[in-house]
């Protein structure tokens, strides 16, 4: 453990000894201690400890459980004193729940509540909130450690039991769920309420078990303002070694999940039974849920990305990924994962470009290609780089992508069945199957423009007037971690004054230049970085005039001013590559949108 970071040599020995002992709580979870931790953390709040503390299998059957103490007290019949025990029992505890984070004040619909509340499931803790530095060699030192598991740190879990809850998309699970839940309150929570009361309040449990389920989305908003999440583990190491001890919250944390924490009771729900993920650590699998709790509740995720559970298995078929109109799949979706809410979702984020890119990924393109059946763009040849393998270009429907695309597809060879996203002017397979590079050669040299540019400070002056930062370009990060559909590399080679991100794609030739913005958006700038310079400094033949610092910082860099007639000819070439350099966001796999204007000078 490095000294020169947050901490010294002694924490860097206790931050050995607790992640030691979570690695063993980790694989060895104890309930009981994590019940006495609990009690623990009560006492640290001032609290009285909760006289029962009940387990439920997930998340869902936490969040069913707790609004039914929350709300349970309305359906007690003729025993007025028991609804006010019920009321005092049941009250969320939220002092000091969010840790060193600032809660937000109520809102006005809030604070005539029972309880203050926030409406959304608390973030997991966030190093930038609690003042860490990134970057120092100990808070990565223990991130590597320990790690964080996907299913607490990928919010779409949480939101995965929001909506279940809201409008189940297997109804005969739901039941299950609500059953179980049910009926573990009804052993837990004997011991709250005196003998006489009983009867009442375990009649008011029946009933709340049989009722319809209540489409009450404001109780519910409440049920997850009072969920606590998933403690992020790294941090929490941190943390107690600030303290100079472990503290109960890292006795309690292995063994929970989502938890609820009320007045004289406590709903824990434990982490999944059964977790997949992909080489990059994102919720993922092929054949089923990526996240499955022990009473069945499960989410499927493709490559991080929430996908109906028929996505996945048995796959969505060609004809309905290319042909299938939006509002068919965006249908077909809402109903696998339930909730009107969701429906609203897919419609205002415009997921199903996401769900078919992952449609396609789960069916395989050879597959997709011969059973949609895509168009082929002339006759198939033969790889001269792959012995054996023959190269054939089709044309990819707009709907898959959001835009016109076309893809490479080889057959035979070392690499059979792999897919090359490429422009939609290429029409020579060859060429278009290594336009960003070979993946099986070493990685392309550094452009010698840009080594020229990273050398002088003249050069990167002038860049400044375009909005792109050199000055820093070793320590270059986009606000989100991103990757190419495709696959091929993603170099950050600068930035932008709003907080976007210039990118060199591939290990081809020529190396086109991607800009991602910092709100989701991307532009491509040109099949390479000369181009995209010359893209910069040229004034917009629709917008107006060149000025004279565009010719001043065009001559500095040695490129030249496109022609209004050159410059509508980049404009159509980026179209060509757009669907071909799509970013995805890794964590969550969702692709960025084609902004054609979305690169501006802030100046």
């Amino acid at each position: 453990m490095a000294s020169e970071g947050l901490l010294g040599v002694e924490q860097g020995r206790l931050v050995e000894r607790l992640c030691g002992e979570w690695e063993v709580r980790v694989a060895e979870a104890d309930r009981g201690d994590a019940e006495r931790a609990l009690g623990e953390v009560y006492d640290q709040r001032g609290w009285e400890r909760p006289k029962v503390v009940i387990w439920l299998d997930s998340p869902l059957a936490g969040a069913i459980a707790a609004r039914t103490l929350l709300y349970g007290h309305r359906y007690l019949d003729g025993d007025p004193e028991a609804g006010k025990g019920w009321v005092g029992a049941a009250t969320a505890r939220l002092d000091g729940a969010f840790g060193t984070f600032d809660r937000q004040e109520p809102s006005e619909f809030e604070e005539n509540q029972e309880y203050a509340a926030r409406w959304r499931l608390p973030d997991v803790a966030s190093a930038y909130k609690l003042g860490y530095d990134m970057e120092a060699p100990d808070l990565q030192a223990v991130f590597g450690r320990v790690g964080e598991p996907a299913w607490a740190v990928n919010g779409s879990v949480a939101v995965r039991f929001q909506q279940e809850a809201l409008g189940p998309g297997n109804p005969e699970l739901f039941a299950q769920v609500s059953a179980a839940a049910h009926a573990r309150l009804l052993e837990g929570m004997r011991p709250v309420f005196p003998a006489e009361r009983w009867e009442a309040v375990s009649g008011a449990l029946r009933a709340c078990a049989d009722a319809p389920r209540p489409d009450h989305w404001k109780q519910w908003r409440e049920v997850w303002a009072a969920a606590r999440a998933p403690e992020n583990h790294a941090l929490l190491i941190l943390e107690a070694v600030r303290r100079g001890d472990g503290g109960p919250l890292l006795r309690l944390a292995p063994a929970v999940g989502w938890w609820w924490a009320l007045n004289e009771v406590a709903l824990l729900t434990p982490p999944p039974v059964e977790v997949h993920t992909d080489g990059s650590g994102r919720l993922h699998s092929e054949d089923g849920p990526a996240v499955r709790y022990l009473d069945g509740f499960a989410q499927h995720c493709w490559r991080g990305q929430v996908v109906p559970p028929d996505l996945v298995d048995p796959g969505w078929s060609a004809a309905d990924i290319a042909y299938g109109s939006d509002e068919a799949l965006r249908g077909r979706a809402a109903e696998g994962l339930g909730s009107a809410s969701y429906a609203a979702t897919l419609r205002a984020a415009d997921v199903v470009p996401d769900l078919r890119r992952c449609a396609v990924e789960r069916l395989g393109w050879a597959r997709f290609a011969a059973e949609a059946p895509l168009a082929r763009v002339g006759e198939p040849v033969a790889d001269p780089a792959d012995p054996g393998c023959e190269l054939a270009l089709y044309d990819v429907p707009a709907a898959v992508f959001g835009r016109a695309a076309r893809v490479v597809l080889r057959a035979g060879g070392g690499r059979s069945g792999t897919a090359v996203l490429v422009p939609t002017d290429a029409s020579d397979p060859v060429a278009a199957a290594s336009w960003l590079g070979d993946g099986a050669r070493e990685p392309a040299q550094e452009p010698e423009s840009l080594a020229r540019i990273r050398r002088s400070e003249r050069l990167r002056e002038a860049l400044a007037w375009l909005d792109f930062e050199m000055s820093h370009v070793s320590h270059v990060e986009h606000v989100e971690e991103v990757h190419l559909d495709g696959g091929a590399r993603l170099e950050p080679i600068g930035g932008h004054g709003t907080g976007g991100t210039y990118f060199l794609c591939g290990d081809g030739p020529r190396r086109p230049v991607l800009y991602a913005d910092s709100e989701g958006g991307y532009q491509v700038m040109g099949r390479d970085l000369t181009e995209a310079l010359e893209f910069m400094v040229s004034a917009d033949p629709d917008g107006g005039e060149p000025e004279k610092a565009d010719e001043e910082a065009a001559r500095e860099l040695g490129v030249r001013l496109l022609s209004a007639e050159e410059y509508r000819a980049r404009r159509r070439q980026a179209e060509a590559m757009a669907a071909a350099l799509v970013p995805v966001m890794t964590a969550e796999g969702n692709a960025y949108e084609y902004r054609p204007t979305t690169w501006f000078r802030c100046g």
